[in-house]
């Protein structure tokens, strides 16, 4: 009876402290939630002085958007006409512009200008677009493609977002302010190439003409994302999308071999059979969910606009982090931000409707996670195929995975700088500035990371985690935390790589699925304030691409 007593007392007293235990944890979570605040730029923003883009802006952006330049991957297929256009279009709509800057041509079509600034020594900043597009052929459209048609105030034209409308945001920023008598503080370059769609060679012969120069750009802003509205955590304002890194990316090719044959007599070992598990198998297991500290920012910057919820959530994911990632790892969208990805993409097997090859192929597009190589991508894909071939009784020789070296390939690129840092900022200011309707209110904007969301709008600021070539970068798995040296950075079609240089984009489109710029574009695109005094600094800052 007494020992049943002290059980009694004992299991009580456990009871009280588990709850104790809670209730503490509770309270910490509660803390952490009331904590959580939107960033806000640490200077006022930085606006276009009552800059707007008129009629007369639309019009010349129409005519850019007219001028069919088209690459394709037959490099003997482009229709070069419309490329020699070019220039000369942009020298008659933009004089002032051409009379000040000193034009460089990069493989023919490539441009390369520079903007003399007061004080040519410090380091220049550089803003990248591409004038080429993809092709129309086999997509239906409710507008001539090329016509460059305004329907209820927004214009429908292939590449009106990718990207000519960041060509048209500079030029005209710049005969603006050329007009005005304005000189940038320090040398202002723009380059814009002619194969970007393609992979050319012209944005890396471009910054090998740069080094040969010894040329070395502080701040280079290239195309990203957006001003989005359908943001996700429940977040009902809009959220500019600056991007601070891009994902490596290579194709694959995967071979299956066997005998082939009559397709009257198929065993489950023929080579389509067997590629078809592989690839299931490859394409099922992509690598385990990880957090960055750029994707923690993000997260915490989305839900601090978001509920309580929310904020309780995303607060504390040294706890929640587990289900967390349990959820995103379900959602195609939001998995893609956890880890590399292989999307299987073509298929090729017998000529024949009634013979079994010998060879079957298949290929897959991979985008390389930012904690990750495309060796440590190329390595799990080659694990995965020997794991399913001795599953289905044959060797692992049966299957090969191989670098498709056809297309070009290239490592991730570094995480920039953004949380203390002056330039990104800087540009914190600008987006605030040149979209008024996303000025942050007092309590608005905090920072996030990875291809983060830079919440300006009443609402916050996202942006990405601190990392560079050689720099050791902090990766959680889902609910464990470990260290990894990143990789340095690649050469890629929009930028080369090095150990120096700081990578980020931005853009200031607004995209709508098919319905492709609003007409107000331009209100001075960032180009006013990316033109004032900027801070001093060290460094490369890119912007790579997110596609339409």
């Amino acid at each position: 009876m007494h020992a049943k007593t002290i059980c009694k007392v004992l299991g009580g007293a456990a009871a009280l402290a588990a709850g104790s235990a809670l209730g503490a944890v509770g309270a910490v979570c509660a803390v952490r939630a009331a904590k959580m605040k939107p960033s806000r730029p640490d200077g006022a923003p930085l606006g276009a002085n009552g800059y707007h883009a008129g009629d007369d802006a639309v019009g010349r952006f129409q005519e850019l958007l007219r001028i069919p330049t088209v690459s394709r991957d037959d490099s003997a297929l482009v229709d070069r006409r419309h490329f020699a256009r070019w220039v000369p279009t942009l020298r008659r709509l933009y004089p002032l512009t051409f009379a000040a800057c000193e034009l460089h041509m990069i493989d023919e079509f490539g441009i390369l200008m520079r903007w003399p600034g007061v004080n040519s020594a410090l380091d220049p900043i550089v803003m990248m677009a591409h004038h080429d597009v993809v092709p129309v052929e086999g997509q239906v459209w409710e507008h001539d493609p090329f016509g460059a048609e305004i329907v209820d105030g927004e214009i429908w034209a292939r590449g009106s977002l990718d990207t000519k409308c960041i060509i048209g945001a500079f030029f005209e920023a710049a005969e603006h302010l050329i007009r005005s008598g304005y000189t940038p503080p320090r040398d202002v370059w723009y380059f814009s190439s002619n194969a970007e769609e393609t992979s050319g060679p012209a944005a890396r012969d471009a910054v090998a003409w740069l080094r040969d120069h010894d040329i070395h750009p502080y701040l280079v802003l290239d195309e990203g994302g957006a001003v989005a509205g359908d943001t996700p955590l429940g977040v009902k304002v809009p959220v500019a999308m600056v991007g601070v890194s891009e994902k490596g990316h290579v194709d694959l090719t995967v071979t299956a071999h066997a005998d082939g044959g009559h397709a009257s007599t198929p065993t489950d070992i023929d080579a389509p059979r067997l590629l078809a598990r592989v690839c299931e198998h490859i394409a099922a297991h992509p690598g385990i969910p990880c957090f960055t500290e750029a994707l923690d920012a993000t997260l915490a910057e989305l839900a601090s606009r978001s509920s309580l919820l929310y904020r309780l959530v995303f607060s504390n994911l040294w706890l929640t982090r587990p289900v967390v990632a349990k959820i995103m790892a379900a959602d195609g969208e939001m998995a893609a931000m956890l880890r590399t990805t292989y999307a299987l993409t073509q298929l090729e097997g017998s000529n024949a409707h009634n013979v079994l090859p010998p060879v079957a192929r298949a290929n897959f597009n991979v985008r390389v996670a930012p904690f990750e190589t495309v060796a440590d991508a190329v390595e799990r894909a080659r694990a995965l195929a020997a794991e399913k071939c001795v599953a289905s009784g044959v060797s692992p020789d049966h299957v090969t995975v191989e670098i498709n070296d056809a297309v070009p390939y290239t490592e991730p690129a570094p995480i920039s700088p953004f949380e203390n840092d002056a330039a990104f900022d800087y540009l914190h200011r600008c987006v605030s500035g040149v979209y008024p309707a996303c000025i942050p209110r007092q309590d608005s904007l905090r920072t996030c990371r990875i291809p983060a969301p830079i919440h300006v709008s009443s609402t916050r600021f996202a942006s990405a985690c601190t990392v560079s070539a050689a720099s050791s970068t902090r990766v959680r798995r889902a609910g464990s935390s470990m260290r990894k040296t990143s990789a340095s950075a690649s050469t890629s079609t929009s930028a080369a790589s090095s150990s120096t240089w700081r990578f980020w984009r931005i853009s200031t489109s607004l995209p709508d699925k098919g319905k492709e710029l609003q007409r107000r574009m331009g209100n001075g695109l960032v180009g006013d304030a990316l033109l004032s005094t900027h801070p001093a600094g060290k460094g490369l800052i890119w912007l790579p691409a997110n596609k339409r």
